[in-house]
């Protein structure tokens, strides 16, 4: 499934995530997945070097309890894998 990050979503950064162990800022620009397992697409700044079509796979510790951006967003990350 692809859920697109809405219009209010952008605006509040819900799109934005910040991964600090490996100092890197990823701006998604869609999820797919479902369940506990996900991929987010869209660029990540590292180092200062922005790099599009950036995708991150991630697992959660338990399943949204709807399947919308923000609420896969606000979920807590068992582990996640740098795909590209």
């Amino acid at each position: 499934m692809k859920i697109l990050f809405t219009e209010d979503d952008i605006k509040n950064e819900v799109n934005k995530i910040y991964i600090e162990d490996d100092d890197v800022l990823l701006e998604g620009e869609f999820i797919t997945g479902e369940g506990l397992e996900y991929v987010i697409t869209g660029s990540a700044i590292i180092e200062g070097e922005k790099y599009h079509d950036f995708q991150v796979q991630f697992v959660l510790l338990e399943e949204p309890a709807e399947e919308t951006a923000k609420a896969i967003m606000e979920m807590e990350w068992d582990w996640y894998d740098y795909l590209c």
